[in-house]
């Protein structure tokens, strides 16, 4: 049995794009198996938005996974959502690593996005 290393990032530690992509490439270079992101869309922290971010890292790795920290669906249009998913792992040919919630019923995004839990 094999052991396969995946890291998250909780927000966006970078201080500018290079150094993301640059973590991207050790990441995809190295022995990392997965790359997996936080799913939110406002906070006091930076954080990219996860369904772009994963549509880029599909175009710039080959061999590396990715996903998201669950992705909460009442955020967004399901069906979008669903399409989004499909699209980005056709086109990494398969590396897309989906998960999905509801997400907290306080998290600020419910009254951001006038949408109910």
């Amino acid at each position: 049995m094999s052991v396969r290393i995946g890291l998250g990032i909780a927000n966006f530690p970078f201080e500018e794009p290079r150094g993301f992509w640059r973590w991207v490439e050790q990441c995809e270079a190295g022995d990392v198996d997965s790359i997996w992101q936080t799913d939110r869309l406002i906070g006091a922290q930076p954080f990219l938005e996860s369904m772009s971010t994963m549509a880029a890292l599909a175009g710039a790795t080959e061999r590396l996974k990715f996903g998201m920290n669950v992705v909460v669906v009442p955020f967004r249009d399901p069906l979008v959502l669903a399409k989004e998913c499909a699209t980005i792992d056709f086109l990494s040919d398969g590396r897309l690593l989906p998960a999905f919630g509801v997400g907290g019923a306080v998290a600020p995004e419910f009254r951001a996005t006038s949408r109910a839990m």
